[in-house]
């Protein structure tokens, strides 16, 4: 089985002149959170929120949405993929990731990532700071899921014996990070992290789901399917639409999502981001179902992660209930080796 996830960026209102609106921005939380709890019924396994600041978004605090959603929803989970460790301490990263799976009723997802660049550098913290503390919230967070007095040495934080409160409600929750090259996804896999990849080709993803893999056999821990999920971007049409229109929809998504970011972080002429073909998936259901598992059954991944550049309102809607309806089924009958 192939578990179906949406992976929320969150768009913000793509008109300029509403997006710090305030009425308009009260209407674009609305109309997200109605899509998000239809997310249940279309047979969706969770989302993922993923923070974000800076930019054309509404998520530099995944936590909140999620806290919102879990009083409104039953069987979906949530999670964040991932909680940045650079912009917070690491005991406030896991006595909030504590308080949500209560809040959640144990359907929670944890996930933490270092940041990425652009972002971190709009506020001055090099990757290098960045990849230290993330290393160092990743203790304390699975220390904390162990057991509640938390010691930890390292060159950023230093305590003895810190009760963090409350305990987590599931006795071995997931905790999950994204991983981009060999070296990373071995330290995921010898922690016993979940991983997601992407952004780039299957033949270039195959040695990191292997170092994975490999990494968390030699630590005696578990390296199956439902440990690693891959992301990627989805754009889906009816039956009787356009091929080609599919893929021009495709391309113009990630190129408008691209060029607002960098405006939004003020990145003066910043080239378009070279990805994969393979990094967008587009077409038909039979179609994006087909790639989805190809790709998934090429890496041995239980997991998928979809994400709609779609700015559109009702378009998004309506390629939410298309994927529900006529993808989902099949990623679930799916066999994963």
């Amino acid at each position: 089985m192939i578990k179906p996830w949406l992976f929320e960026f969150f768009h913000a209102i793509h008109d300029p002149a509403g997006h710090d609106e305030p009425a308009a921005v009260q209407a674009q939380f609305r109309r997200y959170f109605d899509l998000w709890l239809e997310a249940e019924a279309l047979g969706f396994e969770g989302i993922f929120f993923s923070e974000h600041h800076f930019g054309p978004g509404y998520s530099p605090s995944p936590n909140l949405l999620i806290a919102n959603l879990a009083a409104r929803t039953t069987a979906l989970r949530l999670g964040v993929l991932g909680s940045v460790s650079a912009y917070a301490t690491p005991w406030r990263v896991a006595e909030e990731f504590a308080m949500l799976d209560h809040l959640t009723g144990g359907r929670l997802e944890m996930g933490v990532v270092s940041g990425i660049p652009p972002e971190l550098a709009v506020v001055g913290i090099s990757p290098e700071q960045a990849a230290e503390v993330h290393a160092e919230t990743l203790d304390v967070l699975q220390a904390a899921v162990a057991k509640p007095l938390v010691s930890h040495q390292g060159r950023r934080f230093s305590f003895e014996n810190a009760r963090l409160t409350p305990t987590f409600l599931q006795p071995s929750p997931s905790v999950w990070t994204a991983s981009t090259n060999e070296a990373s996804a071995r330290r995921a896999g010898a922690r016993g992290l979940k991983m997601c990849s992407g952004f780039t080709s299957i033949e270039k993803l195959v040695p990191v789901f292997e170092g994975y893999r490999e990494a968390a056999r030699e630590a005696g821990l578990p390296a199956g399917p439902d440990q690693v999920a891959i992301r990627r971007h989805v754009t889906i049409v009816a039956e009787d639409a356009d091929p080609a229109q599919a893929a021009r929809t495709s391309e113009e998504g990630l190129e408008e999502f691209f060029r607002v970011s960098f405006e939004a972080m003020k990145i003066p002429d910043a080239p378009q981001p070279h990805l994969d073909p393979e990094e967008s998936i587009y077409g038909t259901p039979q179609q994006v179902a087909d790639e989805i598992i190809r790709q998934c059954q090429a890496l041995g991944a239980g997991n998928f992660l979809a994400t709609f550049n779609i700015f559109e309102f009702e378009q998004l809607r309506v390629a939410h209930e298309l994927y529900g309806r006529e993808v989902i089924p099949r990623l679930r009958a799916a066999e994963i080796g």
